[in-house]
C-alpha cells in the first residue's frame, strides 16, 4: 500500500466501531493491512472476491446487495460493513454486490480480522454471529446492574430479619423487640397469619401522643390488614405501592406467608432517589396547580435517567410509575371535589402506559368501565370526573390522545356490558375501524377503582380470542403494512420533517412493530400480560416462540429505545422539540450498525409471523 495513505486509513478506522477500541499500535498495524478497492457506478464485485476474503468497509459511495432472486437484500453506504457472513464460505456467495455510486472500499483481510477477534473482546463481541448477542453487548456494566436492580423481585431485597410479635404482646415488649432486631416495624402474627403491623411512627403518634399505656396489647395500636406485596413483584412495583399508600414498611408475601419486610429506607438506598421522591411528592399534592408545579421535576427525572445511562426498560418503568402517580392523584382529587362515585367504576390505562412504556413524549390512552348502565345524572358525574382527570393530565404534560382514545370520549366511558359488546364486535366481526380501536384497547391495565371490572373484561377477551386464528392473522396483516427502515437507500426509509430534513420515525418504523409482534404472540398464548417482557415469557411458555427468539426481540427493543431516548435528550440540548423522528446524519456509526441488527431482527420475525398465522392476503 502507498504509505502516504496510512494516516488517512488510521484516522478513519479510529471512527469505526469496533476498531476504535484498539490501541494506537494495533490500529496502525490494522491500517497497514487494509486493501483498497475502487468500484465505478454499475460495477459488480464477483462472489469469489467476497467469500472468504475478509471484512469490507464502505469508505465512500454506496453499494447494493441483491439476493439470488434479484430481490433487494440491503443498500450500504459510508461506514457500513459487509462480508463477515461470507467469511467462512469458500465458493458460493449469498448475494451479488453492485456499486450504485462510484465507491471506495476498504478490505480487512480474513486472517487479520480473525486475529483481532481472538485477541480483542470488543471486536469478538461486535462480530458475534447473532444480532441479539451483538445488541446485548451494547449495554454497559452499569446498565446491566441497573436492570438487575429495578427488575429484581422484592424477595431478593427484603430483609428477612423480622420483628415478629403476637397480638397480645405488650406495647413495651414490642418496642424492645424492635430495638433488639434493629427494625423500624414489627409484624403482628397469629401463627403464620399476618394480622397487622406497627411501626416506630405508630409508637409516636398512637402511643405517646394519645398516652396509651405501655402495658396495653399491641393490637390496640397496630394497623390491621396492612398493605402487602408479593415476593415476585419487582422493585419498581414496590416503590409505587409504598408511595401510593404512604407506607414505610411493606410485608413481603409468598403464597400467604410472610417472608420478609421491605422498608422505605432500603428503597431510597437502592433506587434513583430523584424518581422516588417525585412519586412521593405527587401523592402529597392537594390541587391541580400543585401537580402542575412538578412538571419541571418530571422532565428532570427523565433527563437524569438517560444521562446516567439507565437501561431503557428501567427508564420506561420509572416514568410509567410517575405517570400512574399523576393519574391516581388526579382521580383522588376528582372524587374529593365531586363526591363519591354513584356507580362502582374502574379506570384503566391503555397503550404505552398499560405496557409500562411511558417516556417524555407519551400521550394519554385510557378508559372507564362502569359496573352498570348509568342514568343521565350519573353520566354527568362521570363526564365531570373524566374531564377533571384527562384535562388535568394534559396540563401536567401528558398530551391528549390525537385519536381521542380517552375516558372523556363518551364511547370509552361505558358499562362493562357495553365494553364486552365492543370487544365481541372487534374480534368476532373485525373491520378496519375495529382493528384501529382494538390496537389501542388490547393493551389495558387497571389503575384505579374496582379491579374486578377490568379483570372481567380481560377474561372475556381471552375467551373471544381462544382459537380465533383469523383475527390473529388480521392483526399480523395489519402490522405488516409497515416495515422497519432496513434495505432502502442508505439503510433508512426517509421522509421529510417540518424542517425539510430527511428522517425516519423510530416509533412507527421500529418500536410499534415490536409492540404488535409481542402482542400477537401473547394473544396466541392466551396471556393477559401487557408488558413486553412478560408477554414474551408467556409466549415461550405457550410454545409460540423459543427462548432464543425471546432474547432477540428483547435486545432489539432495548437498543432501539436506548437510541430513541438519547436522541430525544440531544434534541432538548439543541433547543429543538423532542420527537420520534431521527435524521440518519445524527446517528453515530455505532448506532447505525446496531440499529441495522435490530431492524433485521424485526424484519425476520415479521416474515415468520406472516407464515405462522397465515396472514398473507387477509386484508385487502
Amino acid at each position: 500500500m502507498e504509505q502516504s495513505l496510512l494516516p488517512n486509513i488510521f484516522d478513519y478506522l479510529s471512527t469505526v466501531d469496533p476498531f476504535d477500541h484498539l490501541t494506537p499500535a494495533a490500529r496502525d498495524a490494522l491500517a497497514a493491512s487494509v486493501d483498497i478497492l475502487y468500484l465505478m457506478k454499475g460495477d459488480e464485485l464477483a462472489g469469489q472476491k467476497i467469500v472468504g476474503q475478509g471484512l469490507f468497509i464502505v469508505r465512500l459511495g454506496a453499494v447494493e446487495q441483491c439476493n439470488p432472486d434479484r430481490s433487494l437484500r440491503a443498500r450500504l453506504a459510508d461506514g457500513d460493513l459487509f462480508g463477515f457472513s461470507q467469511l467462512h464460505k469458500s465458493e458460493h456467495c449469498d448475494y451479488t454486490l453492485t456499486a450504485i455510486e462510484n465507491t471506495l472500499l476498504y478490505r480487512i483481510p480474513k486472517q487479520v480480522l480473525m486475529q483481532l477477534i481472538e485477541e480483542i473482546p470488543a471486536v469478538r463481541d461486535h462480530f458475534a454471529s447473532q444480532e441479539s448477542v451483538r445488541l446485548a453487548t451494547t449495554a454497559t456494566m452499569a446498565e446491566a446492574a441497573d436492570e438487575a436492580l429495578y427488575l429484581k423481585p422484592v424477595r431478593d431485597v427484603a430483609n428477612t430479619n423480622m420483628a415478629l410479635v403476637s397480638a397480645s404482646t405488650s406495647i413495651h415488649e414490642v418496642a424492645k423487640t424492635m430495638v433488639e432486631k434493629h427494625r423500624s416495624s414489627a409484624l403482628v402474627m397469629d401463627g403464620d397469619k399476618l394480622l397487622g403491623i406497627v411501626t416506630d411512627r405508630d409508637m409516636t403518634k398512637r402511643v405517646i401522643v394519645e398516652n396509651i399505656p405501655l402495658t396495653s396489647p399491641v393490637a390496640v395500636v397496630m394497623t390491621r390488614d396492612p398493605q402487602v406485596i408479593d415476593g415476585e413483584s419487582s422493585m419498581i412495583e414496590a416503590i409505587e405501592s409504598m408511595m401510593q399508600h404512604n407506607v414505610r414498611s411493606l410485608p413481603v408475601m409468598d403464597k400467604g406467608n410472610v417472608i420478609g419486610v421491605l422498608t422505605a429506607t432500603s428503597l431510597v438506598e437502592k433506587s434513583q432517589v430523584q424518581a422516588v421522591f417525585l412519586i412521593s411528592r405527587i401523592y402529597r399534592q392537594e390541587s391541580l396547580e400543585d401537580l402542575k408545579a412538578l412538571i419541571p421535576q418530571r422532565h428532570a427525572v427523565f433527563e437524569t435517567l438517560v444521562d446516567t445511562g439507565m437501561h431503557s426498560r428501567s427508564v420506561q418503568q420509572l416514568m410509567t410509575l410517575v405517570a400512574d402517580a399523576f393519574n391516581k392523584r388526579l382521580l383522588q382529587l376528582a372524587e374529593r371535589e365531586l363526591g363519591p362515585a354513584p356507580i362502582p367504576y374502574a379506570w384503566f390505562v391503555a397503550g404505552s402506559q398499560a405496557r409500562n412504556e411511558i417516556h417524555n413524549l407519551s400521550d394519554q390512552d385510557n378508559g372507564l368501565i362502569l359496573a352498570r348502565q348509568p342514568d343521565s345524572e350519573e353520566k354527568e358525574y362521570f363526564r365531570r370526573l373524566t374531564e377533571f382527570v384527562c384535562y388535568g393530565l394534559a396540563e401536567c404534560g401528558y398530551i391528549l390522545c390525537p385519536g381521542h382514545m380517552m375516558a372523556t370520549n363518551p364511547k370509552w366511558c361505558v358499562s362493562l356490558e357495553q365494553w364486552l359488546e365492543y370487544y365481541r364486535d372487534w374480534i368476532i366481526h373485525p373491520d378496519s375501524q375495529g382493528l384501529l380501536n382494538i390496537s389501542v384497547f388490547l393493551d389495558v391495565r387497571f389503575l384505579f377503582g374496582q379491579q374486578e371490572l377490568v379483570e372481567a373484561l380481560q377474561h372475556k377477551l381471552t375467551a373471544y380470542m381462544r382459537g380465533n386464528q383469523r383475527f390473529l392473522a388480521m392483526l399480523v396483516a395489519n402490522s405488516l403494512r409497515v416495515h422497519p427502515p432496513l434495505g432502502m437507500f442508505r439503510q433508512f426509509v426517509l421522509a421529510k420533517d417540518g424542517e425539510n430534513r430527511s428522517v425516519f420515525n423510530i416509533k412507527k418504523q421500529a418500536v410499534n412493530l415490536l409492540v404488535e409482534l409481542t402482542r400477537i404472540y401473547a394473544l396466541a398464548a392466551e396471556s393477559q400480560e401487557t408488558e413486553m417482557s412478560k408477554r414474551l415469557e408467556a409466549a415461550v411458555k405457550g410454545g409460540i416462540i423459543s427462548a432464543a427468539s425471546q432474547q432477540e426481540l428483547i435486545e432489539a427493543c432495548n437498543f432501539i429505545n436506548q437510541v430513541r431516548f438519547r436522541h430525544q435528550r440531544l434534541a432538548h440540548e439543541r433547543g429543538e422539540p423532542a420527537s420520534n423522528n431521527i435524521a440518519p446524519s445524527l446517528l453515530t456509526q455505532f448506532e447505525r450498525n446496531h440499529l441495522k441488527d435490530a431492524f433485521r431482527i424485526i424484519s425476520r420475525y415479521q416474515e415468520a409471523a406472516q407464515q405462522r398465522f397465515h396472514a398473507k392476503g387477509v386484508l385487502r
